[in-house]
């Protein structure tokens, strides 16, 4: 597996031959396309070598011998070519942008669907930012490599041989004297090249930075706002903004100087074949249409040379974004089926840890974990923050897979069947409820695709959310927009209840569920919190032990360890762990009420 870039930085050289051929695998489901587009390409190329050559035949064959005749002729097939210039230069641009979009939707496609087949750990460890910055400015950078710039490239080197070929036809020793400036023409590349290699590299890295920057407040802009951390977030933006906007000018300065330096190259060489070939000329040795066609066919000899050295600047971008890409197409999940996986079956809900030990990047976290839960029994976890309650839930969904232990549902070790079959029978309320952009109708029936109307209407009267959904502007047609910001935090874990319901699952997960409901908002959805647990294996994780105090077991979690296991009266007794939190927490909001009644 290829090391993973965090930083942005160009692992391999300036240009991967490997690279290029994984990249180019996208284009051959569009031979036809690109067949067309390079022969529209070649056209245009072709009829761009014929214009000199017909200035020529005008000049020496015609104004020079007073050939009427001559001059008419080679003045229209002048406007012919130029017709059919015109034509292949049309359907060249049409080609390759259709190319370009089916290249792109497909990296796109198929980058996205590896992106949600990784596991829970890829993703700790990247901002968002910077995998949506893979998805559009990446993609955007190697199609241009693998299209238009490849096209580009094969015409020009195929344009220029054929200069070549002709100049050398044309004179011998013209042509001798033009190509004595190569090698000038070859160190100056060499040098800009690699100081163009190092500026777009780092520009690549701001513009990943800038677009992570972004990511991260615009998805956390409720907490900006709460703590009024926008100035301070701005002058950062100016930062980071200010830093890719340098490193570009940067980049663009080098491009900026390189190009003057090859215009002033190829016109100390046209001067030469101005001077030694109008001497020729005086002389008689060569013919004045000649040395015309030669000095217009040394122009276009420049011209792909210098739109090739471009292309090397533009490959390096696009080289350090086919890097990120295929970073993360090599990466594999950490969570995988094994060879043979069976289905799950339909499962009773049978739930067993055996001496379960898990870390996270070599940090302990779970530390021999063992229980049990009978299907239909409630069980709740608690403890203080960063116990393990979390990564419990975790490791029973297989969003990681364990160290060593077991995890078994109805008998079944997690690691021996299908994760989708797994978790297509467990339905999980996160602390955090996330809606989708989109009506409450979508967002209940994402628990269940092929529910019908009533049935979605069904699942929410059952929690108590039918009322105040009935209350808003288009009932369950509502767009509640990104992230549910059209509703409130409790309703939209009301709605996350229903979605859960609708979904039916055997297994269901409660994840802090009603952190986010006050006092009275949680005491009216309890009956709803009842019906959701009815009849199903479901694991509670609450700080507030009022809402699992009818749990049928109650584990206490502390660094890692199940301290106390039993029922709620059960724990009082014992004066443990669970027995001091009880107590801080009864004596907070007993504080907390007299505090209201005050008020």
């Amino acid at each position: 597996m290829a090391r993973p870039i965090y930083d942005d930085e160009v692992l391999g050289k300036a240009f991967d031959a490997r690279l290029t051929r994984r990249a180019l695998v996208f284009v051959l489901p569009y031979k036809k396309q690109l067949g067309i587009a390079l022969a529209a390409m070649l056209v245009t190329a072709g009829t761009a070598l014929v214009s000199p050559h017909l200035m020529q035949v005008a000049i020496d064959d015609g104004i020079k011998a007073e050939n009427v005749r001559v001059v008419t002729a080679t003045a229209l097939i002048y406007i012919v070519t130029y017709l059919i210039r015109w034509f292949s230069q049309y359907w060249q641009t049409i080609f390759i942008s259709i190319l370009g979009q089916h290249v792109v939707n497909d990296i796109r496609q198929k980058l996205f669907s590896h992106i949600q087949g990784l596991s829970l750990d890829f993703f700790d460890r990247r901002e968002v930012g910077r995998i949506i910055a893979r998805l559009t400015s990446d993609v955007g950078a190697l199609n241009m490599l693998i299209t238009s710039g490849v096209l580009s490239l094969v015409t020009d080197f195929m344009t220029l041989i054929g200069i070549v070929i002709i100049m050398l036809k044309k004179s011998l020793m013209l042509s001798l004297l033009t190509f004595t400036l190569m090698p000038l023409m070859a160190v100056v590349t060499a040098v800009f090249r690699g100081r163009a290699r190092l500026a777009y590299r780092d520009v690549r890295k701001k513009v990943a930075t800038v677009t992570a920057h972004v990511a991260e407040n615009v998805s956390g802009v409720k907490v900006v706002k709460s703590f009024s951390r926008e100035g301070e977030n701005l002058q950062r933006f100016e930062q980071v903004n200010r830093e890719n906007r340098d490193a570009f000018m940067r980049a663009q300065a080098i491009s900026a100087a390189f190009s003057p330096t090859m215009e002033i190259i190829s016109w100390i060489g046209i001067a030469m074949i101005y001077w030694y070939g109008g001497l020729q000329a005086i002389y008689g040795t060569l013919k004045v249409g000649v040395l015309v066609a030669f000095i217009a066919y040394m122009h276009q000899f420049f011209a792909p040379m210098r739109n090739m050295s471009a292309f090397y600047q533009n490959m390096q971008s696009a080289m350090a974004g086919a890097e990120r890409i295929f970073d993360i197409f090599d990466t594999e999940p950490s969570v995988r089926d094994k060879p043979g996986a069976n289905e799950l079956p339909q499962i009773q809900g049978n739930v067993e840890f055996r001496n379960v030990n898990f870390a996270y990047d070599e940090t302990p976290v779970l530390k021999d974990v063992s229980f049990t839960a009978k299907a239909g029994e409630t069980i709740a976890l608690v403890g203080p923050t960063g116990a393990g309650k979390t990564t419990i839930i975790n490791l029973l969904a297989r969003q990681y897979d364990i160290q060593s232990g077991s995890i078994l549902i109805d008998g079944c070790d997690v690691r021996d069947v299908t994760t989708k079959s797994l978790r297509s029978q467990m339905g999980i309320v996160p602390q955090d409820s996330f809606l989708f952009p989109g009506s409450v109708r979508e967002n209940i029936r994402y628990g269940r695709l092929d529910a019908t109307d009533g049935e979605v209407e069904a699942a929410a009267k059952a929690v108590g959310a039918h009322e105040f959904i009935m209350e808003l502007p288009e009932g369950y047609e509502t767009d509640v927009r990104e992230g549910g910001s059209k509703l409130s935090s409790g309703q939209k874990q009301v709605v996350s209840f229903a979605r859960a319901l609708l979904a039916d699952p055997r297994i269901l997960i409660l994840d802090e569920a009603t952190s986010s409901v006050d006092t009275q908002t949680e005491m009216l959805i309890q009956e709803a919190i009842r019906k959701l647990l009815k009849g199903r294996t479901s694991f509670v994780i609450a700080h507030r032990l009022s809402t699992v105090i009818e749990a049928g077991c109650i584990l206490v979690i502390d660094d890692g360890r199940i301290v106390e296991s039993g029922k709620h009266e059960e724990l009082l007794r014992n004066d443990g762990l669970y027995r001091r939190l009880y107590d801080m927490q009864f004596s907070f909001e007993t504080a907390g009420d007299e505090v209201a009644a005050d008020i």
